[in-house]
């Protein structure tokens, strides 16, 4: 269903499958919904790689892809697919550029049809890919009308991820030293402290106004959710190490007070950092049942 410009699918597999291929005529999005793929590209080279819930793939046209199904008898897969002409592409894109143009220090908005690109959902993509479900469940009237107007969302929504993981993803020092990217290095850099929007303005050398909407236009977030969703993510990381306690965590990555932290990493994570630890591999071995949420001794 989708009408003349796109093609959405919803696709759930309850048997165990290997190798099983792929290929779509026009750019195809895929989103995980439920359960684990592994998904093969053509180049052997790039080995291949696990594929779950919360995470984007696009598939460029024509090229093929094979997907295992290795636990699906077990926990079925749901997986959404939005084959889209690449003339719809390419005028969203030119949209973008005439009313949403990137930094200076960026190349236009572009989309490279030759390309796989896999990334994290954004909490855009995520809300875009609940409702597409939602309307792929129901017959409503326009329905095709409805999906092409989610479609056309979801294509920004995806450019402004693909971005966003591009630039967030370059841990290296080898940054610029002006822009997002100088931005962005600094936040990491001193997540620890109380880092405003003119910190980070002034990082990027921009005036706060203008870095503020460069920002939201370039990655479809605030500065404020985007330094959140950092120490959230540092915060898992620290979370591996299971004699870390929440208190320090909290410390850590820049967070006044534990219980703050406490409630930010459980709005994101659907649970609470001391649940998460426990959760974690090297942690359950050590579980320590003698210590609240605070990571602090208990008084029983």
């Amino acid at each position: 269903m989708g009408g003349r410009d796109l093609q959405l699918s919803v696709y759930d597999t309850t048997v165990r499958a290997f190798r099983v291929g792929l290929r779509s005529s026009h750019p195809m999005y895929c989103g995980m919904i439920t359960g684990r793929k592994v998904v093969h590209l053509p180049d052997a080279e790039a080995g291949p790689f696990p594929f779950v819930p919360g995470e984007s793939l696009v598939v460029p046209p024509m090229q093929p892809v094979h997907i295992d199904f290795p636990e699906s008898d077990e926990e079925p897969t749901r997986c959404l697919t939005l084959e889209i002409d690449p003339d719809k592409v390419d005028a969203i894109v030119d949209r973008l550029n005439d009313t949403l143009p990137r930094p200076p220090e960026a190349d236009p908005w572009t989309y490279d049809p030759s390309s796989f690109v896999h990334f994290p959902h954004s909490d855009g993509i995520e809300r875009v890919l609940q409702s597409m479900l939602s309307l792929f469940q129901e017959d409503l009237p326009h329905r095709d009308l409805i999906i092409d107007l989610n479609a056309s969302e979801l294509i920004v929504r995806m450019l402004q991820s693909e971005s966003r993981f591009l630039l967030l993803g370059n841990r290296s020092k080898d940054v610029p030293q002006h822009g997002l990217a100088a931005a962005i290095q600094y936040a990491r850099e001193h997540l620890a402290e109380d880092i405003t929007v003119d910190d980070l303005a002034e990082a990027a050398c921009m005036s706060t106004s203008t870095f503020y909407r460069y920002f939201r236009t370039e990655f479809g977030t605030t500065p404020h959710q985007f330094l959140t969703d950092e120490r959230v993510s540092r915060a898992r990381e620290l979370l591996d190490d299971p004699d870390a306690t929440v208190a320090d965590v909290s410390a850590m990555v820049g967070f006044q007070s534990t219980s703050h932290f406490i409630r930010v990493f459980k709005s994101v994570e659907g649970t609470t950092p001391k649940q998460y630890q426990l959760r974690r591999p090297s942690a359950a071995r050590r579980r320590t049942p003698d210590s609240d949420e605070r990571g602090l001794p208990s008084s029983d």
